[in-house]
């Protein structure tokens, strides 16, 4: 940066400054008090004060009131990658563990051991908003079947041999995260009504009997053009028949059905994100099998207490015999 530019920044540092020490000392034509010097020049008295410091410090160089960087100093700390905070993150908000604790958990698990410092200040920059979690309403139905949520995934053409736009179908218990997926051809009514009553033999097979399913306002899922349109959907016609009830989300509020949400997530990282190009439907839908077989009876889940969809199932079983 040359002289003119840092002369042009500062400029207006430069003439509060020198104004502000003539205040100091009594001596300013223009103001009596410091206050009045800030409501002339809309800044805070604080600022003020950091900047003098920093001037004075600087024998009153310009370059001293340049914007500066932001951040821990270089070499000053041992930085932590994104992704060992996002452990560290995952384990405070999971377990309730404290920086103490974690020192001791994540021992010989990191390239570099965090101190406790480190592991504190990660805590920092990325803080709980404990205000707003308060006011949070977490839910979780009373018995398996009470509630299900349903929706669509899409996914991309690339994955396939033909290039052909395919899609998932998943549904997913509320009380015990049993989930089930399905490879659809296409993202309509009839193709999502199809895999909706395969759904239901997979969960009558667990013992589960569905009562309301809550689905997004897609056109998939029902109509809003008319009431007679509603009535004569596909999917709407199909619900009526086997007796279960339909509960619509806020449109543009995919929070409302999170918990189908969060399950595309871990479909993504844990399914489809391993998966090479060019699958045919027949090897996908074999990859969606397995990995429903990992999701329902082996993977533990932080939602249920670390325990499996099917532990939480079989909980509830017991108690009803």
């Amino acid at each position: 940066m040359n002289h003119s530019t840092i002369r042009a920044v500062t400029s207006k540092w430069v003439t509060i400054l020198e104004e502000y020490e003539k205040v100091k000392q009594g001596q300013s034509p223009l103001f009596t008090t410091v206050n009045e010097l800030c409501e002339a020049y809309h800044v805070h008295r604080k600022d003020i004060r950091k900047y003098y410091e920093r001037w004075i410090k600087a024998d009153k160089d310009r370059s001293a009131l340049l914007p500066q960087k932001r951040g821990p100093k270089a070499g000053k700390y041992k930085l932590l990658s994104k992704e060992e905070e996002r452990i560290i993150l995952k384990v405070h908000r999971h377990l309730g563990a404290n920086e103490f604790e974690i020192f001791h958990l994540l021992k010989n698990r990191f390239r570099i051991h965090p101190s406790v410092s480190t592991i504190y200040r990660t805590f920092k920059r990325y803080p709980l908003n404990k205000v707003r979690k308060e006011h949070i309403i977490r839910y979780v139905k009373r018995y398996p079947g009470e509630l299900l949520h349903a929706d669509t995934y899409q996914l991309a053409k690339a994955m396939m041999q033909e290039r052909r736009r395919y899609h998932l179908f998943g549904i997913v218990d509320d009380y015990s995260r049993l989930a089930y997926a399905e490879v659809i051809v296409a993202n309509n009514a009839a193709e999502v009504t199809k895999a909706f009553f395969h759904s239901l033999q997979f969960f009558l097979a667990h013992g589960i009997h569905p009562y309301r399913v809550m689905t997004d306002n897609g056109v998939e899922f029902t109509a809003f053009t008319s009431q007679k349109a509603k009535q004569t959907h596909f999917f709407e016609t199909m619900l009526k028949i086997v007796g279960i009830g339909h509960t619509y989300t806020r449109p543009y509020h995919p929070q409302t059905n999170g918990k189908i949400e969060r399950f595309w997530q871990i479909v993504d990282r844990e399914c489809i994100f391993h998966l090479n190009l060019g699958q045919t439907m027949k090897t996908l839908s074999d990859e969606v099998n397995s990995f429903l077989y990992r999701y329902n009876y082996e993977r533990r889940h932080g939602s249920l207490n670390y325990t499996t969809p099917l532990n939480r199932l079989q909980f509830v079983t017991e108690l009803l015999k």
